[in-house]
């Protein structure tokens, strides 16, 4: 029988989990995206909120820089478990 609610092995590959969101310009917004490797949807989202200060810092300086209309993508480092 199949049991979906066994936890992950602690040697489980980690997997990329896309967040977007926008960020204000001016008048305007841009949108932005993030990808965090984690091994799963809960590390990476508080992975995610945790470094919000940090993430949104380097969304900022790249939206300083980026004249186009393209979307930002920004990569974090690993999200290692506690």
């Amino acid at each position: 029988m199949r049991r979906d609610d066994q936890p992950i092995k602690e040697d489980s590959e980690a997997v990329g989990f896309n967040f977007h969101f926008q960020i204000t310009n001016g008048a305007g917004r841009k949108a932005c995206s993030i990808r965090v490797e984690a091994h799963n949807y809960h590390d990476a989202t508080s992975f995610f909120r945790q470094n919000w200060p940090t993430i949104e810092l380097m969304a900022r300086e790249s939206l300083a820089s980026t004249t186009d209309g393209r979307e930002i993508n920004l990569t974090m480092p690993s999200a290692e478990p506690r």
